[in-house]
């Protein structure tokens, strides 16, 4: 089979230790996709330069790396939009549950709909937030993933400091989403198509003294900070069962609510302190490479890292079979023509 490995190609401004982390994870899938017999082409995507576009329609099958075009996270919805164009089956989620869930404040409105448990949250709008809105509130980019924006001082116990801290931010994000602080434990729930995945605890045991239980910028991207070595991940996690279904419960409905249950992806969760489960985000198509959550939840199923790789693809050859069979079934029927037919 023909597979298009896509990812971001990149600008000059990128640092050598970025471009390595985005090709480190390229060369892993491509080394595991051609040990089980692909043919395998690597395709950067760059802004305004659509050849890879035209390369990918060739392809049987698009592995999608590509989380953002020039490092700048909202293009990735438009190249999931390009690829349900060329119809040629891709891996990860469709458009609809990438672009619902990268405008924050839109995902929670659409799981408050679906009757998900979510924190209270509002969408910063120049500066004005409600005057009873609950405290210590948490504040995030609208539109961004991967903890971008989110550090130290995200968390906020007073009214002033929150009103500092969203203009501070509305300086570097277009939107801010402002959500109430949930403390307690923190899990993580993978899914790929509809499977779920062994769960994941956050161990905030080891953060510095007088800092928030939360998972930075630098917890997750800055290899021996502080924060790295504060956040432990526990998989899988040690907890009752009666936690583990309600914790599952709320994770699936809230996967099933944005994405179909299709693709594969990651709902962040926490457990306040009365036992209530709270779902905090949905992130489809997260970091998969061998040292990531998502993997590390694999190997808990059972599966080697390899075996992740090509339960991704069966699962999108499998979507584009489904809604090749659903199209079918209901094209409409064709009716007999009622025009006079030549004689020989």
């Amino acid at each position: 089979m023909r597979v298009a490995i896509i990812h971001d190609g990149m600008t000059n401004g990128w640092s050598p230790a970025d471009v390595a982390s985005v090709m480190e994870n390229v060369h892993e899938v491509r080394i595991a996709l051609r040990a089980a017999g692909h043919d395998v082409e690597v395709v950067p995507v760059r802004l305004g330069d659509l050849r890879w576009l035209q390369r990918c329609s060739r392809a049987d099958l698009v592995f999608n790396l590509c989380e953002s075009i020039g490092g700048v996270a909202r293009y990735e919805d438009c190249v999931v939009g390009a690829l349900e164009l060329t119809g040629v089956p891709f891996s990860g989620c469709r458009f609809s549950a990438i672009t619902a869930c990268h405008r924050k404040h839109q995902a929670n409105a659409l799981l408050q709909l679906g009757g998900v448990p979510i924190p209270t949250f509002t969408l910063a709008q120049g500066n004005q937030l409600p005057g009873d809105f609950p405290l210590p509130a948490i504040v995030k980019p609208n539109g961004e993933d991967a903890s971008v924006g989110i550090d130290g001082e995200a968390v906020c116990t007073t009214k002033r400091a929150l009103k500092k801290r969203v203009a501070r931010m509305l300086e570097q994000f277009n939107e801010v989403l402002v959500q109430a602080y949930v403390p307690g434990r923190e899990f993580n729930v993978g899914f790929v198509g509809g499977q779920m995945l062994p769960i994941s605890e956050i161990s905030f045991d080891m953060m510095p003294e007088g800092t928030w239980p939360i998972v930075s910028y630098a917890a997750k991207w800055v290899p021996g900070s502080p924060e790295d070595a504060g956040t432990q991940p526990v998989c899988p996690a040690r907890i009752p069962t009666d936690l583990a279904r309600r914790l599952g419960a709320a994770a699936r409905r809230a996967w099933d609510y944005l994405a179909s249950s299709e693709g594969y992806g990651r709902v962040d969760l926490r457990v306040d302190e009365a036992g209530q489960v709270w779902v905090l985000e949905v992130n489809p198509c997260p970091d998969i490479s061998r040292d990531a959550g998502l993997a590390r939840m694999a190997r808990a199923q059972g599966w080697t890292y390899e075996e992740l790789l090509l339960r991704l693809v069966d699962e999108a050859l499998g979507r584009a079979q489904r809604a090749a069979a659903a199209a079918a079934t209901t094209a409409p029927a064709q009716v007999p023509s009622t025009e006079p037919q030549p004689t020989a």
